[in-house]
């Protein structure tokens, strides 16, 4: 297992300060193309706030994450964007597209730290390096606040819930039952929302029922993402957020209650790579083959 030291950790950090970000991206490099077992990563010091931006595609999601990109650094937050893009089911490979598409608002902010990855297959629209990788921007000390921006999401793709201190739900008005369709899954998860493209007919019902599903009037907002409408008011929004979390053991708390399902996903991770080497009999049973996998399983990972 590979577990990041206190000098590989001051030299990234150094050069971080320095605006010079190759030690960091080798770095996540290291964790993205390692499995989530082989990958240790300490627990940080200081925390900093992680916010999933997560939604339905077409949403308007790398578009109003680069607008925060902008919003945050103005008011002098240092700034990581973790963009992650659909990979091929064929090829594995992915277009990494949401970079593009916020090239104009990073154009002079090299201070911003952005890196796209392809989820790989991974469920829950999440890839599966993501905790770690958030982990280690996290421990660099380098930065306030980590923006994390998912695959279009499904009601049942809320995996960012486990990683994110905050998951963001964006939706547009006009999507008819919207509303109704994420409610099975993101909408239980999700601590505020972002109604974008307010300019569009509809945005007050869509508003109205997403105040009435949420049961909180005050983590519902209205953006114009192409125009950079109402996301300074989104910034201060998450910005309360955190102060909230931070106020108390509410942070610790959270954090501490999706420790156990970080280790529960390490494990199936695991038990399926086991699993895809052994060659099972095709006359067993199910519960004979189960057991194998996971007797073998058990054995590797003490070994």
């Amino acid at each position: 297992m590979f577990e990041f030291d206190e000098m590989q950790i001051d030299a990234v950090v150094a050069k971080g300060r320095q605006g010079l970000w190759g030690p960091l991206a080798r770095a996540v490099s290291l964790v993205e193309n390692s499995p989530p077992w082989e990958v240790s990563v300490p627990r940080a010091p200081r925390p900093c706030h992680i916010v999933g931006v997560t939604g339905p595609p077409g949403a308007g999601k790398s578009t109003l994450t680069g607008r925060l990109i902008e919003s945050c650094a103005d008011a002098g937050q240092r700034v990581a964007v973790l963009a992650i893009d659909p990979s091929s089911p064929l090829t594995g490979g992915a277009v990494l597209g949401d970079r593009l598409r916020m090239e104009t608002h990073l154009s002079g902010r090299p201070e911003v730290f952005v890196r796209s990855l392809a989820s790989r297959g991974s469920h829950g629209a999440v890839a599966g390096a993501t905790r770690n990788i958030a982990r280690l921007l996290e421990l660099s000390g380098l930065f306030d606040i980590v923006l994390i921006e998912t695959v279009g999401a499904g009601q049942t793709e809320v995996a960012i819930v486990e990683v994110a201190d905050t998951v963001l739900l964006v939706t547009v008005p006009g999507l008819g039952d919207a509303v109704q369709s994420i409610k099975a899954g993101l909408m239980e998860v999700a601590d505020a929302f972002v109604v974008n493209m307010a300019d569009r007919p509809g945005v007050r019902e869509t508003t109205r029922h997403l105040r009435l599903a949420a049961g909180r009037a005050n983590a519902v907002y209205q953006t114009v993402a192409t125009e950079g409408q109402g996301v300074d008011e989104l910034r201060g929004g998450l910005q309360k957020r955190w102060q909230d979390l931070t106020e108390g053991d509410r942070l610790q708390e959270l954090r501490l209650h999706k420790w156990s399902s970080d280790a529960s996903l390490v494990a199936e991770a695991w038990v399926a790579d086991c699993a895809a080497t052994m060659d099972l009999e095709p006359q067993d049973s199910m519960h004979n083959a189960v057991n194998r996998i996971l007797k073998e399983a058990a054995v590797r990972w003490t070994q």
